[in-house]
């Protein structure tokens, strides 16, 4: 009986981990596209967006940074 409350209480952490993850993916995306439209700085988008921490959407920042930097590379070498 016991194995069976192990085996139920393994299934809802991994449900729960993966709702998390889930809406941590969507927070990311959000976040990407508010810092990409650059509406919120970034530790109010940290704020709107609750899963992620500063550090992560600094990250995310980083990313967009470095992708229009890449843009502008490819624009001047055509």
């Amino acid at each position: 009986m016991l194995y069976k409350l192990d085996e139920k209480q393994i299934l809802l952490d991994y449900i729960e981990s993966e709702r998390y993850e889930a809406a941590k993916e969507g927070a990311k995306k959000t976040a990407f596209r508010i810092l990409q439209a650059g509406l919120m700085s970034v530790e109010e988008t940290a704020k709107c967006c609750s899963p992620l921490s500063v550090e992560e959407v600094k990250k995310i920042q980083e990313e967009i940074l470095q992708s229009s930097e890449q843009e502008i590379q490819e624009i001047q070498t055509d």
